[in-house]
């Protein structure tokens, strides 16, 4: 579960809703399906402590749930993924170790 202030409320948001994750200067938005979240955490610190659960950085900016992501997509040497709606872009540098990734949890289900 992760606390989620807004306007003096505190909800919880638990990981596995998480779709993926945004950087916003030292914050972090946390996207599920219905809405965002913004909390006071940096990206690299989110990387490190949800890697075993599943989540891993496309881009420098951007960490994914592999579990989520429906689709990837190579067209002109730029890559991409679908989490629900929103395509999101994969660096090059994290491309070929994403698809490693992606074909390993999707061949362990």
């Amino acid at each position: 579960m992760i606390p989620v202030e807004l306007a003096g409320v505190t909800r919880f948001v638990q990981r596995s809703t998480v779709r993926y994750v945004e950087a916003q200067g030292d914050y972090a938005r946390l996207h599920t399906g219905q809405n965002s979240h913004l909390v006071r955490i940096p990206l690299s610190t989110l990387e490190e402590r949800w890697r075993d659960a599943g989540f891993t950085r496309i881009h420098r900016s951007t960490l994914v749930a592999l579990q989520h992501v429906d689709e990837m997509r190579v067209d002109s040497g730029r890559c991409a993924v679908r989490v629900g709606d929103d395509w999101l872009p994969v660096s090059r540098r994290h491309t070929r170790e994403l698809r490693d990734l992606l074909v390993r949890s999707t061949s362990l289900r």
